[in-house]
C-alpha cells in the first residue's frame, strides 16, 4: 500500500450559486501594483462565492483547492469555481451516499463516489471542470478479477500537473491519461519487507516501507524503514521512467519524505536533506530531536524551511511553535531566521509566507456552535510575511470561518450563513498602519473600541431591578495582541449573587464600516443543523429586529443550552451571554440585546 505524506489544503462544503458580493468590503488603501509585495499587513477581498445551501447541514467534507480552481462539495453536488476570480465553472452530480472531490490533475477534476451498506462500492470519476461532464470512471477492485488486470486499488490517486498516477489492485504503480482514464504506463513496486513497529505499545500500524510524495511533474519514492538503508527515487509521471536514484544510508528511528514545487525534503532521524528536481543536494541540516524541519518551497533562488517545535503548552491543540528559515538554494547559506511563536502550518506563495494563526474567532470542521459563542472576539487571522522575512502582527479576516487553503496567492476562507455557505478569497497586501491603527485590528483605531461596561446604561440596570454590579474583565484590554484603552468585556452580577441574573457583554469586533460589521456578524451566528448532536439540532435563532440575533448556544461536553445573542450596532458587533437557558434568562438577554441595538448613534 502506498503511503503519501502530503499536506492537504482542503476542507468545507458547497452548492450552486455564485455572487461577487464582498468586493467593496475592506478594500486595501495601499495595495501593491507590480513588483514585490513588501511588509504585508492586510487581507483584501478578491472575490466572494456563496452557495445555495449550508455545507455543515449535509456533512463536513473538505473542499479541494488547486492554483487555479476550487471544488466544493455539498451532498450529491460538487461545484467547480475558477479560484482566480470566483467565477462559477460547472457542477457535477451524483446519487452516491458520499460524493467527495479529491482535486485537479491534468486539467480534470477527480472525485470519489461511495455507496455504503450491502453491495457498497467506491468509484473514482474524472470530470471536465468547464462543463461538469463525466469523462471516465474506475471502480475500486482490491481483489483482482479476470480480465481486469488494471483495476484501481481504491487508494487516493497522486495528482500531478500532467495527469494522475495511482496504485493498481496488483500493487503496480500506473500513470493514467487524464481525459480518457487509459493506463499509459505501469511500474511494479519492489518487494519490500514490512517495517517493524518501533514501539510495541503503539496501537497504530507500523510505517510503510514505500512512501510517495509529489512535485508538479514527478513522483518522489522513498523506500526504507527505520533500521534499514533508505533509497530515494525520482520518477517522471508522464512515462514512469526513473530520472535518478540515491542511496541515503541507514536510518535508526524515522524515515520521512516531503515534496513541494521545486524542492524535495528527506528526513532520516531528524537529519534533513534537500534536493532539487534534478537530484542535486542543496542542503543538509540537523533538526533538534524535539522538532520537525520541512521545506515550504522555493522562490527566486531561496528555499524556505519551516521548523516546528513539539514542546508546546498543554491545551494548545495541534498548534506548535514555528521558526522560519530562508536558505540560498545555490550555497545553502542561511539568509535569515524568524520565530513565529505558536502557529499552525505555513504556506508559500509567489509574494508572501502565510501562516495559520489559531485565534478564538476562527472555527473549524463541524464545530457548529463555536462561532455562536458570544464571548469570542475577532474573526480568524493569518500571519503574513514577505519573502525578506518582514512580517506583521496577526492580520484578521473580514469574516469568521474555516481556513480552506491557498490557491495561488489567494487565501480561501469558508463561512456559514443563513441561506448558504460563503467562500471568500483574500489577497495579502500592504496598508498604512500605526500604533493607533494597528494591523491586528484591521486598521481600526484602538480608541474606537468602546468600554463594554459603559454600553449598559444606568437606566437599564435600574429597570432590571436587581442591584447590578459592573465587573470589568482586565484581560479583555488586549485583543489579537493589541492593547486597548478600555475593557472590551464586562460582567454584570447581582448583589444577591444569584446565578440567574448574571450576564456578560462583549465587544466582539469593531469593523471599518457598518457593511463590514454586518458581514462579519452574519458569519458568527450558528445557522442550520448540527448533525453531530443527533438529527437536525438547531440554535433556534430569533431576530426580533434588524441587527439582533437571539439564539441557544451549546457549551461543554454535554452541549448544555445557554441563552446568547449577537448584535450589530453600526460598526460594532456585540455579544451578550448568560449562564443558562431558562425563560427568565432568555427575557433578560433579549432586553439587553434590544438596548444595545439602540446604541448605534451614540457609538458611531
Amino acid at each position: 500500500m502506498v503511503a503519501k505524506r502530503a499536506r492537504l489544503l482542503w476542507r468545507a462544503g458547497c452548492g450552486l450559486l455564485v455572487t461577487i458580493g464582498l468586493l467593496g468590503l475592506l478594500v486595501g488603501d495601499g495595495g501593491t501594483s507590480g513588483g514585490s509585495l513588501e511588509r504585508p499587513n492586510s487581507l483584501d477581498v478578491a472575490w466572494s462565492f456563496r452557495t445555495s445551501g449550508r455545507a455543515l447541514d449535509v456533512s463536513d467534507l473538505p473542499a479541494a483547492v488547486s492554483d487555479r480552481m476550487l471544488a466544493v462539495p455539498q451532498g450529491g453536488t460538487v461545484t467547480v469555481v475558477d479560484s482566480r476570480d470566483g467565477r462559477f465553472l460547472s457542477s457535477a452530480r451524483s446519487s452516491a451516499d458520499r460524493f467527495t472531490p479529491l482535486g485537479f490533475s491534468g486539467g480534470v477534476m477527480l472525485a470519489v463516489e461511495q455507496w455504503f451498506g450491502q453491495g457498497g462500492k467506491t468509484v473514482l470519476n474524472a470530470y471536465d471542470p468547464a462543463t461538469g461532464r463525466k469523462l471516465w470512471h474506475k471502480t475500486a477492485g482490491p481483489n483482482l478479477r479476470k480480465g481486469n488486470k488494471d483495476a484501481w486499488l481504491g487508494q487516493a490517486p497522486f495528482l500531478l500537473d500532467p495527469g494522475p498516477a495511482m496504485e493498481l489492485a496488483d500493487g503496480r504503480l500506473a500513470g493514467v491519461a487524464p481525459r480518457t482514464g487509459a493506463v499509459t504506463w505501469t511500474r511494479r513496486k519492489p518487494a519490500l519487507a514490512p517495517c517493524d513497529q518501533p514501539d510495541p505499545d503503539d496501537p497504530r500500524l507500523p510505517p510503510s516501507p514505500f512512501n510517495v510524495a509529489t512535485t508538479a511533474n514527478y513522483l518522489v519514492v522513498l523506500k526504507g524503514c527505520p533500521g534499514r538503508t533508505a533509497e530515494l527515487e525520482m520518477m517522471n509521471v508522464r512515462d514512469g521512467v526513473s530520472v535518478w536514484e540515491k542511496d541515503l544510508g541507514r536510518s535508526r528511528d524515522s524515515v520521512k519524505v516531503s515534496a513541494v514545487r521545486g524542492v524535495i525534503g528527506v528526513s532520516l532521524d531528524n537529519d534533513l536533506r534537500l534536493f532539487t528536481e534534478s537530484g542535486e543536494q542543496i542542503l543538509r541540516r540537523k533538526a533538534d530531536g524535539k522538532s520537525g524541519l520541512w521545506p515550504l518551497g522555493e522562490a527566486r533562488g531561496v528555499v524556505y524551511l519551516s521548523e516546528s517545535d513539539d514542546t508546546g503548552q498543554a491545551g494548545a491543540g495541534s498548534s506548535r511553535s514555528h521558526t522560519l528559515h530562508a536558505v540560498r538554494a545555490d550555497t545553502g547559506r542561511t539568509l535569515w531566521t524568524r520565530s513565529q511563536g505558536v502557529t499552525a502550518n505555513n504556506s508559500l506563495t509567489s509574494e508572501a509566507i502565510v501562516g495559520e494563526v489559531e485565534v478564538a474567532g476562527a472555527y473549524g470542521g463541524d464545530l457548529r456552535w463555536l462561532p455562536g459563542d458570544a464571548r469570542l472576539q475577532g474573526p480568524g487571522a493569518s500571519s503574513l510575511m514577505d519573502l525578506e522575512g518582514r512580517g506583521s502582527a496577526p492580520v484578521p479576516w473580514p469574516v469568521a470561518g474555516t481556513f480552506v487553503g491557498m490557491s495561488g496567492d489567494l487565501l480561501i476562507v469558508r463561512s456559514e450563513e443563513k441561506d448558504g455557505t460563503r467562500y471568500t478569497a483574500l489577497r495579502p497586501s500592504h496598508r498604512a498602519v500605526d500604533a493607533e491603527r494597528t494591523a491586528a485590528l484591521g486598521g481600526v483605531e484602538r480608541q474606537e473600541w468602546p468600554d463594554a461596561c459603559g454600553l449598559i446604561s444606568a437606566e437599564l440596570l435600574a429597570e432590571l431591578g436587581r442591584n447590578y454590579v459592573k465587573l470589568p474583565v482586565p484581560s479583555s484590554r488586549k485583543v489579537l495582541g493589541t492593547r486597548l484603552p478600555r475593557p472590551s468585556v464586562c460582567r454584570f452580577a447581582t448583589e444577591s449573587g444569584s446565578d440567574d441574573g448574571i450576564f456578560s457583554v462583549t465587544v466582539r469586533w469593531v469593523a471599518p464600516d457598518a457593511k463590514a460589521a454586518e458581514t462579519y456578524a452574519t458569519s458568527v451566528i450558528p445557522w442550520g443543523c448540527a448533525p453531530a448532536l443527533g438529527g437536525c439540532v438547531t440554535a433556534e435563532i430569533a431576530k426580533p429586529r434588524r441587527g439582533v440575533h437571539l439564539y441557544t448556544y451549546r457549551t461543554g461536553l454535554e452541549q448544555l443550552p445557554v441563552a446568547h445573542a449577537t448584535v450589530v450596532s453600526g460598526r460594532y458587533v456585540l455579544g451578550i451571554s448568560a449562564g443558562n437557558d431558562k425563560a427568565r434568562t432568555q427575557r433578560l438577554i433579549r432586553r439587553v440585546a434590544m438596548h444595545l441595538a439602540e446604541q448605534a448613534d451614540r457609538l458611531g
